[in-house]
């Protein structure tokens, strides 16, 4: 089977309670609404003369209520609250041996998330991607339940202006008369009607407004004012161009006019119109070059200010650009888990062992040992990815399912982890000796995770999902498994675990 991505570690980042733009349906007596688990419901079932543990997935319907609110109701139903739970989860009725944490099959189930500003009777209001516990608190799962998604527009921006007639009532209907006597309403511009012609475009084109510019910083942004590094230049006149202005006298002097304008020459580079802009913010400034040579600003001003201010704007883009690429990205998604305790700086990372290795802080421990899956000695760190020597189907070192713990937590020697797990190993009962099946070195093994006191709850759940579902997808409950580190399997335990069955 496959175990779903997305165990519940964490809060994720759903919508808020209050948005429009995703709605949250409340829960209800409906069973349109529904609990579905995000991880396994872990139940040991019976499998020959012994029980293993063996994940299902689960549902359940809001219609099975309980505690619902008689006198509030939804569309006619009774609503779901915080004291609200389901009568019985649907899937795990093979699990005769009830589950593997809560010691129940087919049980209740309870809501964990809820509305924070709504409730009903006094209790929160259960919604849709609320979190729940299934089962009398042995698994987890999410509600669902979308009815619709249709989202309506705030109201309009369209109250009068203070002191403008629409606020003084000229626009109200009060006052008007209805009477065939009322004189025709006057209607601007039509003695000309008969100059339009015959007919009238029935739609007016819309100019495009521009898009936005880019602001420097620390600038005050005004509507539709563009803002500059510099102010734009401004017309100026010059001696020659004066002197031409003295009418005849100017004329006489045009020899001297003609110097006087030659020590002044004009640039014939006028990249405003010789080339294209590359953003929204040139479009603006091409426009605004031309509009100032229109008005007989000097070519040279106008070159050195679009200038100035088009390698101003190329300082700010490679700036954002610097500045993005700065920001923290998200990590890639991988087949493990990752865990972020509240009010904690530890995390809790479940995966192989290969990913979490080179993360963890403290020890990456094998949740089902890689003793049970060898034949002989550990591997050496080249052979981590060999499947040489090992049980048929067994995952490599590497692929082993991992949790990171810390020291104190992992333990040493007889001490630790690994000396408390040989020996539970040891005592399992098999028909041959130095052997037992995998559901039942699994179930060892996941107990050995629950007894670790400061270990969360949420990460004790994952660690046992993702176990047991390498186990279930990899050799299956039933193969023989090894439980003696010590002497090396031979004879009939050699046999069964090359076989990989009894």
């Amino acid at each position: 089977m496959s175990i779903p991505r997305d165990n519940y570690v964490g809060e994720p980042d759903y919508p808020s309670p209050w948005t429009t733009k995703q709605p949250r349906e409340g829960l209800r007596d409906l069973d349109e609404a529904r609990v579905v688990s995000l991880s396994p419901d872990v139940c040991l079932t019976p499998v020959g003369s012994s029980a293993v543990p063996i994940p299902y997935p689960i549902v359940d319907y809001c219609g099975h209520d309980k505690d619902y609110t008689p006198s509030v109701r939804f569309t006619g139903k009774k609503a779901m609250v915080m004291r609200s739970c389901t009568t019985h989860v649907h899937g795990d009725a093979p699990g005769t041996k009830k589950g593997f944490k809560s010691g129940t099959v087919e049980n209740i189930c309870e809501p964990i998330g809820h509305a924070e500003q709504v409730r009903a009777e006094g209790s929160h209001v259960i919604r849709h991607l609320d979190r729940f516990w299934m089962n009398n608190r042995n698994t987890q799962g999410e509600a669902i339940f979308v009815r619709g998604t249709q989202t309506y527009a705030p109201p309009e921006d369209d109250d009068p202006v203070r002191g403008s007639l629409r606020s003084n009532g000229a626009s109200s209907d009060e006052g008007r008369v209805i009477s065939d006597a009322s004189p025709e309403p006057l209607i601007m511009g039509a003695q000309y009607a008969q100059a339009a012609p015959a007919t009238v475009p029935q739609t007016v084109p819309v100019p495009v407004r521009p898009a936005p510019v880019p602001r420097p910083p620390g600038q005050v942004i005004r509507p539709n004012v563009p803002q500059w590094n510099r102010p734009p230049p401004r017309p100026s006149i010059k001696v020659g161009k004066w002197v031409g202005r003295l009418g005849r006298f100017g004329r006489a002097m045009t020899g001297i006019g003609a110097f006087i304008e030659g020590m002044w020459p004009t640039s014939t580079a006028m990249p405003w119109y010789d080339e294209m802009p590359q953003d929204d913010f040139e479009r603006v400034l091409f426009r605004k070059s031309r509009e100032l040579q229109e008005q007989g600003v000097d070519v040279d001003d106008i070159q050195k200010w679009f200038q100035s201010e088009r390698a101003e704007n190329a300082r700010r883009r490679r700036q954002q650009q610097v500045e993005e690429r700065q920001q923290p990205q998200p990590l890639p998604q991988t087949e493990g888990a990752r865990i972020d305790e509240e009010g904690s700086q530890r995390r809790c990372i479940v995966g192989s062992y290969e990913e979490i290795e080179p993360i963890c802080r403290g020890n990456a421990h094998h949740i089902v040992p890689d003793m049970a899956y060898r034949l002989g000695r550990r591997p050496a760190k080249s052979e981590y990815n060999s499947t040489e020597n090992r049980i048929p189907n067994a995952p490599t070192l590497n692929q082993g399912m991992s949790i990171c713990l810390l020291s104190r937590q992992h333990g040493s020697d007889s001490e630790g982890l690994h000396g408390v797990l040989r020996q539970r190993l040891l005592d399992l009962a098999s028909p041959v000796s130095g052997t037992a099946p995998m559901g039942a070195i699994l179930a060892e093994s996941i107990k050995v995770i629950e007894d670790i006191p400061d270990l969360p709850e949420e990460c004790k759940a994952l660690a046992a999902a993702m176990a047991t579902g390498q186990v279930a997808s990899k050799t299956g409950f039933a193969a023989p498994g090894r439980t003696k580190e010590r002497p090396l399997p031979s004879g009939d335990a050699e046999t069964v675990l090359r076989r990989g069955h009894y």
